[in-house]
């Protein structure tokens, strides 16, 4: 049985000298996701650049291809290649056109369209571009490769897309991805709460006939943008929609561009030509509701939701997350733009081992279930309690079949999401990375990560040990707890993103930092924390502590207070450049009882110090750093010693 899990998304884009991309192998890289999606929609966009005046359309149309062929005439286009495929009543119709300006094709297009959708759903036009070629329907992405024979296609830069319907129905190829407008082509995962300011947006400068969903939105919301005259950067900026708490804004661009930012759970990625470059670029909300994997080796960039759709192609790929509120920019002939994270830090990422020369399990070709039921098999006929298999490549669930059977699995590869939830005393070690909510809900037992763990790690974690020696990223620890006796440890060796211990009711965090340049921590941190301590190796900002108010608002406050002579103007003048976390600790009487229920009665604002740990903290933690060191391969007497330094150490402010 295969269970939904959101869609999933794929891209890949070659650098200037490296070979064309082979259809089969973006076919490989989507399919093997296809848990993510389901029978409801699948497809594929590939750019091929050229030069020369020829524009390719191609459109459903319910009926004889020919109806809406002579529309297309109808409308000053000359036509000078036509040809249709038949899928029962539905004509996929393509057309070669000799292009007067792309204006007037723009303007035709459009018109269609509206004509057709308004009357009775009857066509689309799904596809406009010079080197864009669209792939579509309703099925898996297998079924679509095979309808189109993907396999024999080549290009310059794919993207795919495995649909799981949410807003829109997967009766009809319409609403299948990607989207497509005019050179621009787009898949996309999650959700647009900003559809209607989006779609407003778009009617304001003429826009319409939508077939109702947020990804076809988002196409044309690119396309309007660049054709406005902003620089592909600017546009993917103004969509992005960073944070107004940490981002430089350009007021005026922001004003006028309001409705034209995207908000809600989304990652998509989308694919451009510019007329003499194509660019593929990958966006994600700045809350990274979404998952999305940025890769890099000698030929090709790539966007996948799974680490393991890189794998596939390029099992030592230079891998990285793309940050919360940032965005991945690559082009074919300038390379690499934004890589969607500080260069400095993408290093840190690490690289999994897939085999070993003793092993027990071989994953290859195995399901997830099939590995769980090998594992217990092997176990239940040798009697032994140690289990190695290598060649992970995504395989979800791992060890949640028997969280209490006492094993130590030794993991070679990426494992994929849900590992060790549920675990009570099992002992995990994982000789390469883990994707997305691993150690759910654990009650005991150890997990090592020997490489990086991606977000959601350690949720509503309670007893236990989990180590990561290299990163983790978003909402880590969120709702960590405790139990009269019974204390979880997370230790992270390298840095983590946004969300770190939201939430958070009891237990311990530790962030070391190892080898990162700059402060190992996002925002956010301990936002709504009611129990537990994190402690983060060296300083961190204030600022990026807790769901604080921004520097504006807080300015207005110090104002109002100002104003009602709660507070002096030479008070006035040193608080207004501090934080809000600051600002509360100079504040007082009914000031700070004012501040209080204003900022935090909906979300607790933790507070902080940086300083060394005392000796009760040092006796506590000093057996788990030991423990973390030998469990990890690092020196044990230089991992105490670290307790010696200054942390910043954030606990709740409700703590008594």
């Amino acid at each position: 049985m295969i269970s939904p899990s959101g869609c999933g998304v794929f891209g890949i884009l070659r650098k200037r000298n490296a070979p064309k991309i082979k259809g089969k192998d973006v076919v490989k890289a989507i399919d093997l996701i296809r848990y993510r999606g389901s029978d409801k929609g699948a497809g594929f966009a590939v750019f091929n650049l050229k030069e020369g005046n020829s524009y390719y359309i191609k459109a459903f149309y319910f009926g004889d291809g020919d109806e809406i062929k002579r529309e297309i005439e109808d409308k000053g286009i000359r036509i000078k290649g036509f040809n249709e495929k038949y899928f029962g009543e539905l004509c996929d119709c393509d057309f070669e056109i000799s292009l007067g300006s792309i204006a007037s094709l723009k303007k035709v297009v459009r018109n269609i369209n509206e004509i057709l959708w308004n009357n009775g759903k009857k066509g689309r036009i799904y596809s406009a571009g010079k080197s864009l070629q669209v792939y579509k329907g309703v099925g898996y992405p297998a079924d679509i490769a095979r309808q189109y024979n993907i396999y024999e296609v080549e290009g310059d830069m794919w993207i795919a897309h495995t649909r799981q319907p949410t807003n829109s129905p997967g009766s009809y190829p319409y609403w299948s991805h990607p989207f497509s407008a005019f050179d621009v082509a787009i898949v996309h995962n999650g959700d647009v709460s900003s559809f209607g300011a989006n779609v407003e947006f778009l009617q304001s400068r003429g826009w319409g006939g939508f077939v109702g969903t947020d990804s076809e939105v988002m196409a044309f919301l690119f396309e309007e943008l660049i054709s406005e005259g902003l620089s592909v950067e600017e546009v993917t900026r103004i969509m992005s929609n960073p944070s107004r708490r940490f981002s430089k804004l350009n007021v005026e661009e922001d004003y006028i561009y309001r409705n034209a930012r995207l908000d809600g759970p989304f990652t998509a990625i989308i694919g451009y030509d510019s007329g003499n470059d194509l660019f593929m670029i990958g966006i994600a909300d700045r809350a990274k509701f979404r998952p999305v994997i940025i890769g890099e080796d000698e030929n090709y960039y790539y966007i996948a939701s799974e680490e393991n759709q890189i794998r596939l192609l390029s099992p030592s790929a230079k891998v990285w997350t793309l940050e919360p509120g940032n965005y991945f920019i690559a082009s074919l002939l300038k390379g690499l733009i934004n890589p969607g994270r500080e260069v400095s830090k993408i290093s840190s990422f690490s690289k999994p081992i897939f085999y070993t020369e003793k092993f027990d399990i071989d994953a290859s070709g195995l399901g997830y279930k099939d590995v769980n039921k090998a594992i217990m098999e092997f176990v239940n006929k040798s009697g032994k309690k140690e289990v190695t298999v290598i060649n992970l490549l995504g395989h979800r669930y791992l060890g949640i079949s028997f969280p209490k059977a006492g094993l130590r699995l030794n993991l070679y590869g990426v494992v994929g999401n849900a590992m060790a939830n549920l675990n009570e005393n099992n002992v995990f070690h994982v000789y390469g990375n883990v994707a997305d909510d691993c150690c759910d809900t654990m009650q005991g037992g150890k997990v090592v990560i020997h490489g990086d763990a991606r977000d959601v790690l350690a949720q509503t974690f309670q007893g236990g040990y989990i180590y990561v020696k290299g990163n983790a990223g978003n909402r880590v620890g969120i709702q960590m707890r405790e139990y009269m006796n019974k204390r979880p440890y997370l230790v992270i060796g390298g840095m983590v993103d946004d969300y770190l211990g939201e939430y958070m009711a009891g237990g311990v965090i530790m962030v070391l930092g190892l080898g990162i340049k700059g402060e190992p921590v996002g925002n956010y941190i301990g936002s709504g924390m009611v129990g537990g301590r994190i402690y983060i190796r060296g300083k961190v900002n204030p600022e990026k502590i807790g769901l604080q108010p921004s520097r504006q608002e807080m300015v207005r406050f110090l104002k109002a207070l100002l104003l009602d002579n709660m507070i002096s103007e030479e008070e006035y003048n040193k608080l207004k450049e501090m934080p809000y976390i600051e600002v509360i600790k100079e504040l007082n009487g009914e000031a700070k009882k004012y501040a209080q229920k204003l900022f935090e009665e909906k979300v607790g604002i933790p507070t902080y110090e940086y300083r060394e740990l005392t000796e009760e903290e040092i006796k506590e933690l000093e057996p788990v750093a030991r423990d973390y060191a030998i469990e990890t391969n690092q020196n044990k007497d230089t991992m105490v010693e670290m307790l010696k330094e200054k942390y910043t150490v954030i606990t709740s402010s409700l703590r008594k």
